[in-house]
């Protein structure tokens, strides 16, 4: 089952106030954990990164967001256990719940500063949830338990503030429940890991708990996130209700229940739609903002000049490094708000690839993921439009073509009882259902854009730049882009751009 000191009821509890959920507490193993400098190290990483200098009031940490999604996660576990479907104590229920709680706390100790900005953009660095695999030789718990080998910054990370806080016993446990989490975008990964030992099974709840599609995560950077910023954009608690237990391709997984006594529940599917709805909105208004991809844009280029390694970056906080790069230009411009400029700006249906669509999604991966292209392709931009040499004024900025796709795959106890992916249901088997979950998957793809910044004095020459961009991106990759109508009108209006 996994550690079997856990800790008694009558432990005394240590509260901490949130501003999101009010009262949390924390058993003495817990307070042990937040106290130690490997997890302090989370206040110093801000949950949204460089959104700040777009909603000043966005600079909560991801110190505050685990210690919600700990509290969130354990709402639910107590949900499953009232309903008698898990965490019962004679099926060692406590254990179950303790392993819970410190995953939830975990779960995002592997980020660098600036967290997905950095790690979704630039390939060279790893995922912060990156898992590990095997053990280390000989070296075991203090039940003889072989402890995970700690090759990723997740595994260390987790490991050393376990050892840390004398929590050591749990290191195995929680990283386990950590792998499913990374796994579970993927059913066949998930049922490779179980079948071959390294996940146990009752894992796979707690996992879900804490990060499948709604989940604790989602749960609470919604409320936080749309807050901190001063967005409206809360969720009914009723969602609470809907969380159960189901058996999905074998396994027990945490479901969002939609049927009650026989009965189908549009409003629980409502309530569900609505928190998707939500996370769209945040994305669309914060995490993808043109300015914070400027900023975003201007950050990696400064982060990939310096040269510095995974490693090297876990060394700070994201203050500490901008501080440590103050001295390139790129730094200084973000810190006093000087960011660059949008020049073109164009959507997946503004790009096409002469009839070959399958090329689409590929050809724009390589442009993301191939660094050495697109500062080629910004040389000669600046070359040949006679820019000054020797800095950065032209910025390519292309996120992940598929990093709007998050799947809505919330496993949904459905009408005949069994449970499904939420996106696996079709039109013949709810025609309104279908097309809702459609439109929401749809409306996600419309989130990304291929961006090309321009340092702010360079403006002006915004015809010319669009017009140089789309020639080399077409002779170079083969993609032929079209800068959004609404952006060209928008830069019409600008009094310091020219235009025929």
């Amino acid at each position: 089952m996994g550690p079997r000191s856990v800790p008694a009821r009558s432990e005394s509890m240590k509260v901490i106030r949130d501003n999101i959920h009010g009262d949390i507490e924390f058993n003495p193993r817990e307070m042990k954990l937040l106290q130690t400098a490997e997890f302090e190290r989370l206040h110093g990483c801000r949950q949204l990164g460089l959104s700040h200098l777009i909603y000043p009031g966005a600079k909560h940490s991801r110190f505050e967001h685990v210690l919600g999604v700990m509290h969130v996660a354990t709402r639910i576990a107590k949900r499953m256990k009232k309903q008698g479907q898990f965490f019962q104590k004679e099926s060692g229920g406590d254990e179950l719940m303790q392993i819970l709680r410190f995953a939830a706390l975990l779960h995002d100790m592997g980020h660098v500063p600036f967290g997905h900005t950095l790690e979704d953009e630039m390939p060279v660095i790893s995922k912060h949830d990156d898992p590990s695999d095997g053990n280390v030789q000989g070296e075991t718990s203090g039940d003889k338990t072989p402890l995970p080998k700690p090759q990723s910054r997740m595994n260390i990370a987790v490991s050393n503030a376990l050892k840390a806080s004398g929590n050591q016993k749990f290191i195995k446990p929680v990283l386990e429940v950590l792998k499913a989490i990374d796994a579970s975008k993927d059913d066949d990964k998930v049922d490779n890991l179980v079948r071959g030992g390294e996940i146990k099974a009752e894992y796979l709840v707690l996992a879900d708990i804490i990060g499948n599609t709604i989940c604790a995560d989602l749960l609470d950077y919604i409320r936080r996130d749309h807050a901190m910023a001063g967005i409206q954009g809360r969720y009914d608690s009723r969602i609470f209700r809907y969380f159960g237990v189901g058996n999905y391709n074998g396994y027990q997984r945490a479901v969002i229940q939609l049927v009650k006594t026989g009965r189908f529940r549009n409003d629980a599917l409502a309530d569900l739609l609505d928190i998707l709805k939500l996370r769209f909105n945040l994305s669309d208004k914060v995490l993808f903002h043109p300015k914070k991809c400027a900023a975003d844009a201007m950050l990696i280029r400064a982060v990939g000049e310096a040269g510095l390694t995974a490693e090297d970056l876990m060394r700070h906080s994201d203050d500490g490094l901008l501080d440590h790069l103050r001295d390139r230009p790129l730094i200084r411009m973000i810190r006093q708000w000087k960011l660059f400029k949008p020049v073109f700006v164009c959507g997946l249906v503004q790009i096409n690839t002469y009839g070959q669509v399958h090329k689409k999604t590929e050809l724009i991966e390589k442009l993301h993921k191939d660094v050495s292209l697109r500062q080629e392709i910004e040389s000669r931009i600046q070359s040949e439009l006679g820019f000054p040499a020797g800095r950065s004024s032209v910025l390519i900025f292309c996120p992940r073509p598929k990093m709007t796709l998050k799947p809505v795959r919330a496993l949904v106890q459905w009408k005949d009882g069994t449970v499904w992916r939420l996106n696996d249901i079709g039109e013949d088997d709810d025609r309104l259902t279908h097309n809702q979950v459609a439109l929401l998957e749809d409306i996600y793809s419309q989130l990304w854009k291929l961006y090309l910044f321009v340092d702010p004095d360079l403006r002006s020459h915004a015809e010319t730049l669009q017009r140089k961009f789309c020639s080399i991106l077409k002779e170079r990759i083969g993609l032929s882009a079209t800068c959004d109508l609404a952006f060209q009108n928008y830069l019409e209006d600008c009094s310091d751009v020219k235009l025929q």
